[in-house]
């Protein structure tokens, strides 16, 4: 996602209608996130077993380590696509609203706006769209580059932030807790969506907010539900699963691109929470579809 050092990048609907197609109606959102404005037409797609019914002045969000799948769209479905790095839009996420918030999020991801809010949307967009094109004219060796990068990244942000005001207004989402039990399990959330590739311990996790374990998780358990441990296996075998059925990648490179010691050692991971070996559950998830 290179697009001359920006974070973030557009999609045309026919490159995402041909990317669903190939990959037989799933898409899988592991370490990228973003947003569809739908323009026009409609569709249903589905998230964790919930599914959704997107129309024209509708925003559907994606959030890293999900599982998308398209269930049917119209012919003239059209809008405004855009994916970026985690690491652009988080901090945005991680100041402005708290970590039950993010999770809300990522259960509820569509939103109806009002005329006057798409219009504001669309035309922040275009503008964004713009200057990234006029970005591309120039090398990076020019100083005119630098400025009008940091200008479409600024617009970018205003981008992004027009879009957590539509949604809060939408959900009607609490303002920040400064509780510190909240940013411990806020932390943990962010830091979680960054590193679940690298670091399954909930040892690591407490040590870098310089807690021990125990206190760490029994924080993190009374604020969502669910232990520290739960969280990293969920956010772990979720994208694993996504692999497995979207990609062609060899159980061995899952194993490496998941930093586990040893192709055995994942098959063994995987099987104690889902109950079937990596290879069986591909096989199975694919006869499926």
């Amino acid at each position: 996602m290179d697009n001359h050092h920006l974070p973030f990048e557009y999609i045309t609907v026919e490159d995402a209608a041909k990317a669903v197609e190939k990959q037989e109606n799933r898409i899988a959102m592991a370490n990228v996130c973003g947003f569809f404005l739908c323009q026009h037409g409609s569709g249903d797609v589905s998230l964790n077993d919930k599914t959704f019914h997107i129309k024209a002045g509708d925003v559907y969000f994606y959030m890293p380590s999900t599982f998308v799948c398209v269930l049917n769209h119209s012919t003239d479905l059209n809008g405004i696509a855009v994916k970026c790095e985690i690491d652009f839009v988080l901090p945005m996420l991680e100041q402005l609203i708290d970590g039950g918030n993010i999770l809300r999020m990522r259960e509820n991801p569509c939103i109806s706006l009002q005329n006057e809010q798409q219009r504001s949307l669309e035309n922040l967009a275009n503008l964004v769209q713009e200057r990234q094109r006029q970005l591309s004219l120039y090398t990076p060796e020019s100083g005119t580059f630098h400025i009008l990068q940091r200008l479409t990244l600024s617009l970018a942000e205003s981008l992004f932030h027009e879009l957590l005001l539509d949604y809060a207004c939408n959900q009607s989402l609490q303002p920040q807790v400064h509780d510190n039990r909240d940013r411990i399990f806020q932390t943990f959330l962010v830091s979680l969506f960054r590193n679940y590739k690298r670091e399954r311990e909930v040892s690591f996790y407490a040590a870098e907010q310089c807690l021990s374990p125990r206190y760490f998780s029994s924080v993190i358990k009374e604020k969502s539900g669910h232990s520290a441990l739960q969280w990293i296996v969920q956010m772990v075998i979720s994208s694993v699963r996504q692999v497995l059925t979207s990609t062609d990648l060899s159980i061995k490179e899952i194993a490496m691109e998941y930093n586990f010691p040893s192709q055995s050692f994942f098959g063994k991971y995987f099987k104690q929470y889902v109950g079937v070996s990596p290879k069986e559950y591909r096989k199975k998830a694919r006869a499926t579809v």
